[in-house]
């Protein structure tokens, strides 16, 4: 059995079933490890290039606008921090000790699917579990559990549907 498992989150469905699919199949274990772990993306840098310092003059209340990025911003770093801290609740339900659990939270550096891959590899888990769509319901997979699919060596991958 798995001892290390990373459960890469987002704000979609498919990602708390894959919390309770985690808690319901190691439902009892005392000696797993396991990380919820999502990746918040941050503002382009290709934005931050386009807009410039000359930009803001250019935009009326240009400050401000950035102001209310960085607001939506911690507003979604609150709400996925939620929903990890309700995944960790399942976790703990089914018996599994909160001291086993870890709860991360990064901004993006490189993409989200390369940055849960480097997670991955960085701390060497057994096991990557991922929500098989996340908030874009792409058709089949999603971008980021297809780039984990494909990418993703020397560990067991669960896709969740």
């Amino acid at each position: 059995m798995a001892k290390k498992i990373l459960v890469a989150m987002d704000a979609s469905e498919h990602a708390m079933k894959a919390a309770r699919y985690v808690a319901e199949t190691l439902k009892g274990c005392k000696d797993v490890k396991i990380t919820l772990f999502s990746v918040i993306p941050e503002i382009s840098s290709a934005f931050k290039t386009l807009v410039g310092t000359d930009f803001a003059s250019i935009i009326p209340d240009f400050e401000k606008k950035l102001g209310g990025l960085a607001t939506l911003r911690h507003k979604q770093e609150a709400k996925i921090e939620e929903i990890l801290k309700q995944a960790q609740k399942i976790l703990e339900d089914t018996g599994i000790p909160a001291k086993n659990i870890e709860i991360a939270v990064r901004r993006k550096k490189e993409g989200i699917a390369r940055d849960i891959l480097r997670e991955l590899e960085r701390e060497n888990y057994d096991t990557i579990v991922v929500g098989r769509r996340g908030v874009s319901g792409a058709f089949f997979f999603g971008s980021v559990s297809d780039k984990v699919v494909k990418y993703a060596r020397n560990c067991a991958v669960w896709v969740i549907d």
